[in-house]
């Protein structure tokens, strides 16, 4: 019995303080949800000719400066634009031959027996 008490006044106390950090959270909304209405005033323009009228903007988080959340750190190669040639040149052969020459001129060890 003295248990069921104990978990009910841990779960009390847990209660009071997830509500104390909702309110906590939410109070700067309400806030500013007040002060939008605060001074709200609709003014019906009756003028005939053109116009601009004057824009007032009272609101603090336009303030702020914010960072950019995308940060470019590596540049992606697969992302840019690739060009091709409108004339291509049909030399393929000569390529295929010359890469499959074996010498020993390029190798940097010593020469194996295979």
């Amino acid at each position: 019995m003295d248990y069921n008490k104990d978990n009910s006044k841990k779960q009390f106390v847990k209660n009071i303080i997830a509500s104390l950090l909702l309110m906590f959270l939410l109070l700067p909304t309400a806030f500013q949800f007040v002060a939008i209405f605060e001074k709200h005033e609709h003014i019906v323009c009756s003028e005939q000719q053109v116009h601009v009228h004057k824009s007032i903007v009272e609101c603090e988080i336009c303030s702020f400066q914010f960072t950019p959340l995308h940060y470019n750190l590596v540049h992606h190669n697969e992302l840019d634009v690739l060009l091709i040639p409108e004339t291509t040149q049909e030399r393929a052969y000569s390529l295929l031959f010359h890469s499959f020459t074996r010498t020993n001129i390029q190798l940097r060890g010593p020469p194996a027996l295979s």
